[in-house]
């Protein structure tokens, strides 16, 4: 699958649904998915499957790391409450702030 070369790299971590993390070290010796730190390897349709696997660059993954945090550290300030709410409400515009906010919880 020339797909999955493209868009998986060594270096890039996987991250399942449930929490556990994969970094890709190599390709596999038959070239038909990658070699992973755990010592297991993904097959290619595993590794590229989006219900089993989010695949991050290693920036990536500390913003997105990063954001959760500011996002938690913030749910309770009042421009989450409903301040934003508010002005997005009157403005037209659903406020999706505070339900990222409860995601992120």
């Amino acid at each position: 699958m020339t797909g999955v070369r493209a868009v998986l790299s060594p270096g890039m971590v996987l991250v399942s649904p449930n929490g556990t993390v994969k970094i890709i070290r190599s390709r596999t010796a038959n070239d038909d998915g990658w070699n992973c730190s755990d010592g297991a390897a993904l097959d290619d349709e595993d590794a590229s499957d989006p219900a089993s696997w989010t695949a991050y660059t290693p920036e990536q993954l500390a913003a997105d790391l990063q954001l959760a945090r500011d996002l938690d550290r913030i749910s309770g300030e009042r421009e989450l409450r409903g301040g934003l709410a508010t002005w997005d409400a009157c403005s037209g515009r659903p406020c999706v702030l505070p339900k990222l906010a409860r995601l992120v919880r």
